[in-house]
C-alpha cells in the first residue's frame, strides 16, 4: 500500500511541476527525472526479486528431489535420472547465481537513485516552489528520508585515543561512542556467522551432489565420452555421449550474500578481506563464499575486541578521576 501511495505522490507532483515558474521550472524538470529514475529501479528490483524467490524454490525442490534419489536402490535408470536431476540443479544454480548478482546491483542502483531523488528535491524546495509543489515534495521528501535512512551504512569507528588531559564527562561521551560501535559490530558479527553457517551448509550440499555424480558416472555401465568444451557464454562444459551438457562453473547458492559489506565495513576490516568479499561475489562458489565470511566475521571479532577493551579502559580512567575529587 504504501508503495501505491508513493507512486501516487509522484504522479502527483509531475503534474505540477509545468506551473513552475523561472529558474525553479529547470529544477522541477530535474526532480521529475529523478523520480522517474527511481520507479524504474524500483520496479526493476521488484522484476529480479520475484524472478529470483522463483529459481531459489525451484533450486530447493532439485536438491530435494535429487536427496530422494541418492536414497532409492541402484540401478541404470535410477543413475541416469540421478544423473539429469544434477545437471538440472547445476543450471539452475548458476541461473539463480547470475539473478542474484543483478539483484544486487539493481538494489544499488535504486539506493542511488533514491539518493539523487532526495537531492534533486532539497534543491527545488531550496529555489522556493509554490506552496502546492512544495507540500508535495514535502510528502515524498518524508518517504525518501526513511528509505534511504533504512539503508545499510557504512560503520566509523571513533578514535580510540584519548586526550590524557580529558575529564570526566569528556570520557564518558567517548566511552557511549565506543558503547555504540561495539553494538554495530555485534550486530555485523550475528550477520556474518548466519551467513557463514548457511554457505558453509550449502558448499557441502554441493560437494556431496558432485560425489553423487562422480559416483554415478563411475558406476554406470554406458559407455560414455566425456570431453571439455567451451560454451556461447564462455564457460567450461561437460558433454557427455548421453547428451547431458553439465556446467563446472560453480553458480552462487541460494541466498544473498551482503552486497553492502564492502560499504558498512569499509572502515572496521583490512583491504585484504574486503577484497576476499569482493572476489568471493564473483565466484559465486560457496565455499569461497564461506571462506570470505568467516575471514570478515574474524576480523570483526577482531576489531570488537579492541574497542571494548578501550571502552573499559577509559570507563575505568574516567572512574579514577570521579573517586579524586
Amino acid at each position: 500500500m504504501s508503495r501505491w501511495l508513493f507512486i501516487l505522490t509522484l504522479l502527483v507532483v509531475n503534474s505540477t511541476a509545468s506551473a513552475q515558474p523561472g529558474p525553479s521550472a529547470d529544477l522541477a524538470v530535474a526532480t521529475d527525472n529523478a523520480a522517474t529514475t527511481v520507479k524504474d529501479a524500483e520496479y526493476r528490483v521488484e522484476r529480479l526479486a520475484v524472478n529470483r524467490a522463483e529459481l531459489a524454490q525451484r533450486y530447493q525442490d532439485e536438491l530435494d528431489a535429487i536427496d530422494r534419489l541418492k536414497k532409492q536402490r541402484a540401478s541404470w535408470r535410477h543413475d541416469r535420472e540421478l544423473r539429469d536431476s544434477l545437471s538440472n540443479s547445476a543450471e539452475t544454480a548458476n541461473q539463480l547465481g547470475a539473478v542474484t548478482h543483478e539483484l544486487e546491483k539493481a538494489s544499488a542502483m535504486l539506493a542511488s537513485a533514491r539518493r539523487a531523488y532526495l537531492a534533486a528535491i532539497e534543491a527545488e524546495r531550496s529555489a522556493g516552489a509554490i506552496p502546492l509543489r512544495a507540500l508535495q515534495l514535502d510528502r515524498v521528501r518524508g518517504m525518501l528520508g526513511q528509505q534511504v535512512k533504512d539503508a545499510p551504512r557504512r560503520i566509523v569507528l571513533p578514535d580510540l585515543e584519548v586526550d590524557p588531559l580529558a575529564d570526566p564527562e569528556e570520557l564518558d561521551q567517548r566511552a557511549a561512542e565506543l558503547r555504540a560501535s561495539e553494538d554495530e559490530l555485534n550486530r555485523q558479527l550475528a550477520g556474518l556467522a548466519a551467513q557463514a553457517s548457511e554457505l558453509d551448509r550449502l558448499a557441502l550440499l554441493r560437494k556431496q551432489h558432485e560425489r553423487a555424480g562422480d559416483l554415478v558416472n563411475r558406476d554406470d555401465d554406458q559407455p560414455l565420452r566425456n570431453t571439455t568444451r567451451r560454451s556461447s557464454d564462455g564457460t567450461d562444459e561437460i558433454a557427455s555421449g548421453g547428451g547431458n551438457r553439465v556446467p563446472m562453473t560453480p553458480g552462487a547458492p541460494p541466498v544473498t550474500f551482503d552486497n553492502y559489506v564492502t560499504v558498512v565495513l569499509a572502515d572496521v576490516v583490512d583491504a585484504s578481506t574486503i577484497k576476499s568479499f569482493v572476489d568471493a561475489q564473483v565466484s559465486g562458489d560457496p565455499s569461497q563464499r564461506a571462506d570470505a565470511a568467516h575471514k570478515a566475521h574474524d576480523a570483526v571479532a577482531k576489531r570488537l575486541a579492541q574497542v571494548h577493551k578501550r571502552r573499559t579502559e577509559i570507563e575505568a580512567r574516567s572512574r579514577q578521576l570521579r573517586s579524586k575529587r
